[in-house]
């Protein structure tokens, strides 16, 4: 048997990236970070820890190690919170395979670095997902309300080296090259302060999930996934480091004052659309065609709801920062808007912080006193939806932020003929489909808030629909012919296009009894022919019309089973290819020769990156995608074609060996393999830690 262009769909990635450059938060002009505002001598604390001292002496509130320090403080308050002072000194946290070096739990501690060179007080582990650690390896994990941590560095070295400052016998060599998931701070709970510390690593630096975060003169690297978002924070004076040169950092609704971002080969804001970021008076590398500074990774889908917006951005270079949607070739720039002097004025810490409590993290409620809150972010739900002409419409509510706005007013407007709206002004609009066209459109409905600040909504408007064409002849089966069966059929399609929607099965007699489903009709195209492979030899085909076209919904399905079943003859080629647009993706767990066997969840994916069109992803662990001929077979062949979803160095597996079972992610390819006695060969392809420069995979 041979096996053909099986185009499968997987998390993977073969491209390589741009060798190492140390990123480090020393390397900038070859100075150290001295904030000279800082009097070490002149800082409060509650706890002291001193990694010098021969022992720890709780009676004077003294620790040589954090931990320890940490196990003895009160939890603090907000108007007093209990600060623990560490002094300039490298800090080994060691954490568990599945536990993290430290977890802070208490409220209202502050972790105060006793310097003015945040370089020298470093708190580290070196534990990654599959190098030492069986989960991301976090260095601190943070659920607390008030945590504070100034003046000190959160470090994974995993992945890099550390140097420290003034003395070569602290410094920290990686354990590994190869990047890996090496998480240094976690950090969940409300109202964070982080003030002149350095977060490094390289992939997932840092979860952040907090309710409101306040970030001043931080500095992170990262390749991947290294920020987060939480509801709001807001970052300023701080760096942002791409110290591979290029990638990700999965930024969500967080607000960047006076930052700069650093990278040789382009960045991207985000994996995908979702809470977009606000860049003011910041500092972007210049994007090139070859290396882009993007908003999106990849290829972005129409039609955003929420933009991206900045307001006074420069590159590098001293020009005007240009930003696309995505950084697949051709993007546009649809994604993004900048901002109008009203609309900017909201964007203050003020006003993104202080909740319902009054939170003033920055001291800068008396600059603001006279500037009511504005708008600075809108939610409208849904964002988009369906309507049909003549029928029912759609209700859009709009959200905004802050809670306590001083003017929640919203306006509706739309620019299109094609839909109507029942007010312009209020929390919600209904929307009404007018499009007498012969085709459904996109249409635009825009929220307005009282500062200007704006947001899109999608309406796909249809035509008034008619009912289903009528079958004026047919469904009927023709006789097998060129490997092949074909369902003929007439509709009364009144010049519209048929977008049938057609079902093959196969059963064990003329009734059409135990039918089993082999093919869909996917795209508005119907499937008409159908390949013959030897799994159907014996069997009777069955074919299930649904009339559509463009205009209507899908009629009652009327079926035709073929009168005798199919001989081997009628087979014409032992090459399987299955097509993805019409691959039957459900659950299937029986072992029949010549049908696949669906184990797991898969979802099929359409677009242009994919063989015809689609693809197949999969969706859960241990999922796999089997084909057998229970007959014996010579050479086979098998060309397999994946579509990489990650290209910045971390792919869909974290590295290991081939033995590592389920700790580290692989794919078998079966061949010659009886899943019944699970006997036979494969070809095992997984990530190995061979390179820290590309991605290595081996077979």
């Amino acid at each position: 048997m041979k096996t053909s262009k099986s185009y499968l769909l997987l998390i993977a990635a073969l491209l390589a990236f741009a060798s190492f450059s140390r990123a480090q938060d020393n390397v900038s002009g070859g100075k150290e970070p001295i904030d000279n505002s800082i009097d070490p001598s002149k800082l409060v604390y509650d706890y002291l820890v001193d990694g010098d001292l021969p022992s720890d002496d709780p009676a004077a509130k003294k620790f040589k190690t954090l931990q320890a320090a940490y196990e003895a403080a009160a939890e603090g308050t907000e108007q007093r919170p209990t600060v623990i002072g560490i002094k300039p000194n490298v800090y080994q946290l060691p954490g568990g395979a599945r536990t993290p070096s430290m977890s802070i739990t208490k409220n209202w501690i502050t972790f105060l670095g006793l310097t003015n060179n945040r370089r020298s007080v470093v708190l580290a582990d070196n534990r990654g997902h599959m190098e030492g650690a069986d989960d991301d390896g976090y260095i601190l994990d943070v659920n607390a309300t008030g945590f504070t941590a100034k003046n000190l560095t959160i470090l994974n070295y995993t992945n890099c080296d550390y140097e420290y400052p003034g003395d070569p016998s602290k410094s920290l060599k990686m354990r590994n090259p190869t990047i890996t998931q090496a998480v240094s701070l976690q950090a969940q709970g409300d109202k964070h302060v982080y003030e002149n510390i350095a977060l490094c690593s390289r992939l997932d630096t840092m979860f952040l999930r907090t309710a409101r975060s306040y970030f001043k003169n931080v500095f992170i690297e990262g390749t991947d996934d290294f920020i987060g978002g939480g509801n709001v924070s807001y970052w300023e004076n701080c760096k942002v480091i791409f110290p591979t040169g290029s990638g990700v950092m999965s930024a969500g609704g967080v607000v960047f004052k006076n930052t700069t971002f650093e990278s040789t080969e382009g960045m991207q804001f985000s994996k995908g659309p979702g809470r977009p970021d606000a860049l003011i008076d910041c500092v972007l590398p210049v994007s090139s065609a070859r290396n882009p500074v993007a908003w999106i990774r990849g290829k972005v889908p129409p039609r955003p709801t929420q933009y991206y917006l900045t307001y006074h951005c420069k590159d590098a270079a001293g020009n005007p920062a240009v930003i696309r949607d995505g950084s697949a070739a051709n993007a546009g720039s649809a994604y993004g808007r900048e901002l109008s002097d009203r609309e900017a004025l909201a964007f203050n810490p003020w006003n993104l912080l202080r909740g319902a409590d009054d939170w003033d993290p920055t001291g800068s409620k008396a600059n603001f006193a006279e500037q009511r809150s504005q708008i600075y972010r809108m939610i409208l739900n849904p964002a988009s939806s369906n309507v049909r002409t003549n029928g029912n419409g759609t209700t859009i509510r709009a959200m905004v932020l802050p809670a306590n706005a001083a003017d929640k007013t919203v306006k509706w407007s739309t620019h299109s003929d094609l839909i109507s709206l029942d007010q312009t002004t209020g929390p919600a609009v209904n929307v009404m489909g007018k499009n007498n066209t012969s085709s459904a459109q996109w249409v635009a409905v825009t929220a307005t808030g009282a500062n200007g600040f704006n947001v899109n909504a999608y309406v796909y408007v249809e035509p008034p629909y008619t009912d289903p064409p009528a079958i004026t002849a047919g469904p009927t089966l023709n006789a097998p012919a060129h490997g092949s069966i074909d369902v003929g059929y007439t509709l009364d399609l009144t010049g519209h296009e048929d977008q049938s929607l057609i079902s093959w099965f196969i059963s064990d007699d003329a009734s059409g009894a135990n039918a089993r489903d082999i093919a869909v009709s996917r795209g508005d195209r119907p499937l008409k022919e159908l390949p013959l492979t030897l799994g159907y030899v014996g069997k009777y085909i069955k074919a299930t019309l649904e009339p559509k076209h463009q205009l209507s919904d899908a009629g009652a399905a009327k079926s035709v089973v073929a009168k005798s079943p199919i001989a081997a003859s009628d087979v014409i080629t032992t090459t399987v290819n299955p097509d993805f647009r019409n691959f039957v993706e459900t659950p299937n767990s029986s072992y029949v020769s010549g049908l696949w066997t669906v184990n797991g969840t898969w979802t099929i994916q359409a677009g242009d990156l994919y063989e015809n069109g689609y693809g197949i992803r999969v969706g859960s662990q241990g999922a796999s995608l089997l084909y057998q001929q229970d007959a014996d077979c010579g050479d086979m062949q098998i060309e397999l074609v994946m579509t990489p979803e990650k290209t910045a160095g971390m792919v869909f597996g974290s590295p290991g060996a081939s033995t590592d079972g389920d700790r580290v992610q692989k794919m078998d390819v079966y061949i010659k393999y009886d899943p019944r006695t699970k006997n036979g060969y494969a070809l095992r392809f997984w990530r190995t830690t061979q390179s820290a420069e590309k991605c290595m995979y081996q077979l």
